[in-house]
């Protein structure tokens, strides 16, 4: 495979990963592109489009996951969980390429964490309405961290230098 440098280049492997090919991301990792004003305006858009056409893909199957599983058990949500946050960590990685411009990153950034916050509420409301009883399936929502690290892991692997919480000297945490 090739190394995206062109509009043309990048506008193939948009394309593949939108339609569903996470074979490309570590291409799209390495690529680079200089933006111009003449391809502004068009590469972003060729990377909002793939980003929305993903996200769809990702909610189609997970609308689908939701229904195969019927959801009576704390396991059987975590299983349908766990399958969710497998399936978004190529959106996750693909909003953090470093070819893509700050603003264009933050953007897309912003963006997933509104569709996960949104995903999430509809999740509560549906286990809260087909199980108004199961209080622990509520709290496996509600603390069910989607992210994880994808968003605080770069391309290349590393885990960001930002901590994740802050440092208690006697490494004790209290959870709620």
């Amino acid at each position: 495979m090739t190394i995206p440098n062109t509009y043309f280049e990048w506008a193939e492997k948009l394309e593949k990963f939108a339609q569903g090919d996470d074979s490309v991301l570590p291409d799209l990792q390495e690529g680079s592109f200089a933006v111009d004003a003449g391809t502004v305006y068009r590469f972003y858009n060729r990377a909002r489009e793939a980003y929305v056409q993903r996200k769809k893909q990702w909610l189609d199957k997970f609308n689908r996951l939701f229904q195969v599983h019927y959801i009576r058990t704390e396991n059987d949500i975590s299983i349908v969980l766990q399958n969710a946050k497998s399936n978004l960590q190529p959106i996750a990685k693909f909003i953090r390429l470093k070819a893509f411009p700050e603003d264009l990153r933050e953007t897309l950034k912003k963006d997933f964490e509104g569709f996960v916050a949104e995903v999430r509420k509809n999740i509560k409301e549906s286990v809260s309405k087909n199980q108004p009883r199961n209080e622990q399936m509520l709290l496996i929502v509600n603390n069910f961290n989607f992210f994880d690290q994808n968003l605080d892991v770069g391309i290349s692997g590393e885990p960001s230098t930002k901590p994740s919480s802050p440092e208690n000297p006697n490494k004790r945490r209290i959870l709620f």
